[in-house]
């Protein structure tokens, strides 16, 4: 049985104990052949930065390309490609962005499909986004959150800092002017390259409500905190940024770092900052990207808990001594949205032993499916024997033993040639098939056939064991805001889908029950599932008290439940006029760029501020809207040395309540007696 040696990674002998145990298996099929595996994008850009997704139809890949972000796009089912072109050429309007590319400049550069058809390739069917960040934002890694895009980048404006951000998705989504927010965490240490990977949800349930976005790096506190370290263990770095969009300003707020204990890993891979590491069988060595926890941080919520998988790269060996091996790990939460709630459920090294010598394994990207199942692709180089550099997968079922990687070994593609040049990657990407909560959709860089500086594979996997039977619902609206002063309904259509073969009957509710004042149910009260059906609850809001109500949509077969929440706001009345707060009336010396406040208004939930140059308000200078709010920014800035009037007017379904009363205010004669914006 493998022994473990002092200072060497202990995860590594369990693995390699687990497969003596069990009877190697080697290179094999590992969980299943792969259902599709086909060939990518061939590229000409070191490194090419593969990513992937998967939807309810098709596959999409994007690599760097040298006029800008190259896509392309399969049909899921048969892997016929359907679409082939450069990001470049699809976009419309004058931006920083108009290269196509992730970044630009200063800028962060956002592409949104205005569609569900990402093979539209019409100008109109994308709308482009330009962030300026204060210096070139390299390596940015992207989280869709359920608020927010959240985004890091190897940034360093700021002196011993890195940045996150939070751009506002829903407006983006929309095509609307967006906010964003930067918010700035220290360095480690160390490293010279760096950045937080921000946590990407996955599946069909969302995060919990209002729960903040995720972003995590590693420690190797040996590395990073030399002389004061802990010799039994390294750590995970958690933060939670949680927004709120519904200011004027949208602001963020950061909580401080969470460290959860893992077992010992070794971040000197060649050092701390070599680009090259690991040889294939020209010599010529590759990046091996230890500083980032690997693209994606993939969360899942299963409602009994919620899970974070990650992957990083590690060294089993001591420093100059070499074999790269992927750490992966699950974080579980239990309850409540806490930062601290999160704990290491499981964890392991995969570096299996390779029966011909050592092969290096990295660049891991990992996923976990519908039922806690787990799959890791990722990299594979050695000098000698040569292994040019290829793709490969394992994974684990949830039930299996912890700490190992329990299907075998299987390959996605064998390399063929070695690369002349160190980059490689940058990072590889892992998603899961939206339609059955099963499928891993893995892509990936290798060096095949010769055609272009390197070659990408696209390929999916699944857990013959994934999948109970079960449904899915699916409700139309999530909040809605209503006037009870007007008779009137609220329709809801809620949607229940067959998943996995389920079949059954499922009946639909309101439970809790309704609030007083509102009445209404389901027809028919419950369907035969499959095939898929839509039912309608027209609800009758009579006269419930006004204020901000939870409507819970069940779906019950008896066994399974499934809810969905829907956050209602009523009005009774049109709002009272607000009452304004600061700058009191008549105050003197504001800078050119003020914050105005006021107190809520009775039933107030919109609100429109003006500022104008006179008090009968014919020539206004700035309108704003806030929701939900109290205060807003003024901008673009004010003239100096000028007097002003504001007045703010509150709204709500039932209509626009009466202006506030007049404030006037005169803004710093000197430009020079204040800061300049950011």
């Amino acid at each position: 049985e493998p022994v473990n040696a002092p200072g060497l990674d202990p995860l590594v002998f369990k693995q390699q104990a687990y497969d003596e145990v069990v009877g190697s298996r080697g290179i094999s099929g590992a969980f299943t052949t792969p259902v599709q595996n086909f060939e990518g994008i061939v590229g000409s850009t070191l490194p090419p930065d593969p990513n992937g997704w998967v939807g309810p139809n098709h596959v999409v890949e994007t690599t760097n390309g040298s006029s800008g972000t190259r896509v392309r796009i399969w049909e899921k089912a048969t892997g016929t490609q359907v679409a082939d072109f450069s990001l470049a050429p699809t976009l419309q309007g004058p931006s920083a962005c108009s290269s196509g590319l992730p970044q630009a400049g200063r800028s962060m550069c956002f592409y949104i499909s205005a569609t569900d058809d990402p093979t539209n390739t019409s100008p109109g069917n994308w709308n482009r986004y330009a962030f300026q960040s204060a210096a070139f934002p390299d390596y940015p890694k992207y989280g869709v959150w359920s608020d927010g895009y959240y985004v890091t980048a190897n940034e360093s404006s700021a002196s011993g800092q890195r940045p996150v951000y939070a751009m506002d998705r829903t407006k983006m989504l929309a095509g609307q002017p967006a906010g964003w927010v930067r918010v700035n965490v220290p360095n480690l240490a160390g490293f010279g390259f760096q950045l937080l990977q921000p946590a990407h949800f996955t599946g069909f349930n969302p995060p919990p409500a209002n729960a903040p976005g995720i972003f995590m790096r590693h420690r190797d506190d040996e590395a990073h905190n030399s002389g004061s370290n802990n010799p039994n263990e390294d750590y995970l770095e958690l933060w939670q940024l949680a927004m709120n969009w519904a200011s004027a300003t949208p602001v963020g707020t950061l909580t401080p770092v969470h460290r959860i204990a893992v077992a010992e890993f070794n971040s000197r891979i060649n050092g701390l900052t070599a680009f090259s590491a690991f040889p294939q069988p020209n010599g010529q060595k590759l990046d091996p990207l230890r500083e980032p926890v690997m693209n994606v941080l993939m969360y899942r919520n299963f409602g009994s808990h919620e899970s974070l998988v990650g992957t990083l790269t590690t060294n089993t060996q001591t420093d100059p001594n070499l074999r790269g091996a992927v750490r992966w790990f699950e974080l579980r939460r239990t309850s409540g949205t806490a930062a601290t709630s999160w704990v290491l459920h499981d964890e392991g090294t995969f570096a299996p032993a390779d029966a011909d010598g050592n092969i290096h394994r990295w660049m891991g990207a990992i996923g976990i499916d519908d039922s806690g199942n787990i799959a890791l692709g990722y990299s594979v180089v050695r000098q000698t024997p040569g292994v040019f550099p290829g793709l490969r997968y394992a994974g684990r079922l949830a039930s299996d033993p912890p700490g190992v990687l329990t299907t075998g070994e299987g390959i996605i593609a064998n390399g063929t040639r070695s690369q002349s040049n160190e980059r490689w990657g940058d990072y590889h990407s892992m998603a899961i098939d939206p339609v059955d909560g099963c499928t891993f959709w893995f892509v990936g860089e290798y060096m095949g056939a010769a055609g272009g500086s390197n070659n990408t594979r696209v390929a999916s996997f699944r857990h013959e064991e994934c999948g109970d039977p079960t449904f899915l619902l699916n409700v139309d609206i999530s909040s809605a805001a209503v006037c009870a002063a007007t008779p009137g309904t609220l329709p809801i259509t809620a949607n229940v889908a067959s998943a996995n073969e389920y079949a059954g009957t499922v009946s639909l509710s309101f439970n809790p029950a309704l609030p007083a004042g509102i009445s209404g149910a389901f027809s028919p009260g419950s369907v035969a599932i499959p095939p898929d059906a839509s039912v309608l609850a027209n609800l009758d809001i009579a006269s419930p008290a006004p204020g901000q109500y939870t409507l819970t949509v069940q779906a019950s077969d008896g066994n399974i439940v499934k809810t969905h929440d829907i956050a209602l706001s009523v009005s009774t009345q049109a709002p009272s006029a607000p009452a304004l707060l600061s700058p009191a009336n008549n105050a003197l010396g504001l800078p050119p760029l003020p914050v105005l406040s006021w107190q809520p208004s009775t039933q107030g939930q919109d609100y429109l501020v003006e500022v104008a140059t006179d008090s009968g308000f014919t020539n206004i200078v700035f309108s704003g809207s806030v929701i939900g709010g109290t205060s807003i920014a003024v901008s673009p800035a004010l003239q100096a040395g000028t007097n002003y009037f504001w007045r703010v007017r509150s709204a709500n379904e039932c209509g626009n309540g009466g202006f506030s009363e007049t404030f006037r205010f005169k803004t710093v004669s000197l430009w020079s007696s204040v800061p300049r914006a950011a």
